[in-house]
């Protein structure tokens, strides 16, 4: 495939760039444009872009003008050559882009198809030759990139063991949320380490999007000041959504690949679920969690075919809530779990006879939010928003709940006698146990010991009234083992003691 180079238009007339466009055959000379300004603020987003080899620029232009646009440009991408185009009154002006460091300039009287090629030669043959005095450290960063990739030639892997001058070298790595934006530069990174540490070397790695990885080179005793340019660039930055990342030193550069994948991978993973950590290096990362947090997802279809859907919601936020304690687990195995889930509600709720169309419709935009989450939060909070949906669907109707507590009612009326807890209902009942206490509350405006004592008491009251066995036995028979605790709930509920109770009704009778 031809390589071009690439070029940037910059001018506040549109029939200027129109014109600049117009005047040669591009690609057939070598050349491509990538992009075309009416003011610095938009050449600069299109350099973070693009980075072009070559920008072609005016002077005066509103806002941020041609001087201020160039000074900007070459502190930030010196590799980009940049040609001033002027008119006869702004040749001052040219002067003053040339202390920036300009390549060339041509007078927009003198502009033509001709003149404009032969600059742009000018400026590619000055390109051409300072690459041929010494790979650039864009064409370091390209091997580093094949060596990691694994692809990289035997005569770029001895190139690339010839280039460094210190002992140590370690990744560092600034990454940001993809749906945000990111002012960070691979100029400000670099600048801090040279300015941190007077030995040290940084090429830049192009691996990914959405972050800037550097491949640094320094003394083993520079260490601390690596990490200090990290942290005098966060706070420059002054931004809450970059995450930086240091990898475990090596000593080798064919040991670069290795340490990519099973080190600084890993530790890159881990932001996923300390999305508070702006800062995660290999040498201060929070203990692991112990336990292995262990999913049952037959109890989860058990509760959902026994309509037991608050019950199953609260088991799956309690699982949530260990998984995402656990840093060390894969990414994408958490977000597969998650989407699995959902998946098989969907499927169980269809079997179940709900209308599951919305949700159908919506699965793989849920899907697809969740893979692109960049932290766990995102992620848990799009899925709670599917739960959301899913308990709408299945809320019980009014004749549901009452048939609900009816069937919890019947129970303690029919084993009221027996040692009866909220642990043996919800056992019964395949509930939480706090989930039933608050449901009984709930939907029967009293609490599930409340309610039982008073199945108790009515059922001692008539015991009391027809038999004339002891209070000790009375008190057994009804469920309760401590006569002195069923003396105490009977005067409570009834205002007089069982023995009292048991004259007055005997004598009325």
């Amino acid at each position: 495939m031809k390589e071009f180079y690439k070029v940037l238009i910059v001018d506040d007339e549109m029939l200027i760039r129109q014109g600049i466009i117009n005047y040669i055959e591009w690609e057939s000379e070598g050349y491509k444009i990538i992009g075309e300004a009416s003011n610095g603020e938009e050449a600069l987003h299109l350099m973070e872009l693009y980075h072009p080899h070559i920008m072609i620029t005016d002077i005066v232009m509103p806002g941020m003008d041609g001087i201020e646009l160039v000074k900007n440009v070459k502190e930030n991408y010196p590799e980009t050559e940049v040609i001033v185009l002027s008119s006869f009154e702004d040749f001052d002006y040219v002067r003053q882009t040339f202390q920036s460091g300009v390549a060339d300039y041509i007078l927009k009287p003198k502009l033509n198809t001709k003149e404009l090629l032969d600059t742009l030669n000018r400026v590619t043959q000055k390109q051409k030759k300072a690459a041929n005095v010494s790979n650039s450290q864009s064409s370091m960063g390209e091997i580093c990139k094949k060596i990691i990739e694994g692809y990289q030639s035997i005569r770029e892997m001895d190139f690339a063991r010839k280039q460094f001058t210190y002992d140590t070298f370690t990744l560092i790595e600034a990454l940001w949320n993809k749906k945000e934006t990111s002012t960070l530069s691979i100029t400000t990174i670099k600048k801090q380490l040279e300015k941190q540490l007077s030995k040290v070397e940084a090429h830049h790695i192009p691996l990914q999007e959405h972050s800037i990885l550097f491949l640094v080179n320094f003394n083993s005793d520079d260490l601390p000041q690596v990490k200090d340019a990290i942290y005098t660039c966060e706070k420059d930055m002054d931004s809450t959504n970059l995450k930086w990342i240091i990898s475990t030193p090596f000593q080798t550069i064919d040991t670069l690949k290795n340490t990519y994948e099973t080190n600084h991978l890993t530790i890159q993973q881990y932001h996923f679920y300390l999305p508070d950590r702006t800062f995660l290096f290999y040498d201060d990362l929070p203990e692991a969690a112990d336990t292995k947090a262990v999913f049952d997802l037959n109890h989860l279809i058990y509760l959902f075919k026994h309509k037991q859907f608050q019950e199953a919601f609260i088991y799956l936020n309690e699982h949530i809530g260990l998984l995402s304690n656990q840093y060390e687990t894969d990414v994408f195995e958490f977000k597969s779990w998650l989407e699995n889930i959902m998946f098989n509600i969907i499927v169980l709720l269809g079997n179940m006879k709900y209308d599951i169309d919305e949700l159908e419709a919506e699965k793989y935009h849920y899907f697809s939010e969740i893979n692109e989450a960049f932290h766990v939060r995102e992620a848990i909070s799009i899925f709670d928003t599917f739960l959301a949906k899913v308990e709408k669907k299945v809320r019980p109707t009014s004749t549901e709940t009452t048939s609900n507590i009816q069937l919890l009612l019947d129970y303690i009326e029919e084993h009221y006698d027996s040692h009866l807890t909220l642990s043996t209902l919800a056992d019964h009942f395949h509930f939480n146990p706090s989930y039933l206490s608050s449901y009984f509350s709930k939907h029967h405006r009293e609490g599930f010991s409340e309610y039982l004592n008073h199945v108790r008491i009515k059922n001692a009251r008539k015991l009391l009234k027809e038999t004339d066995k002891p209070i000790s036995a009375i008190s057994e028979a009804v469920g309760y083992s401590d006569h002195s605790y069923f003396t105490k709930v009977f005067k409570k509920l009834t205002g007089k003691s069982p023995s009292t109770y048991r004259k007055e009704n005997k004598l009325t009778n």
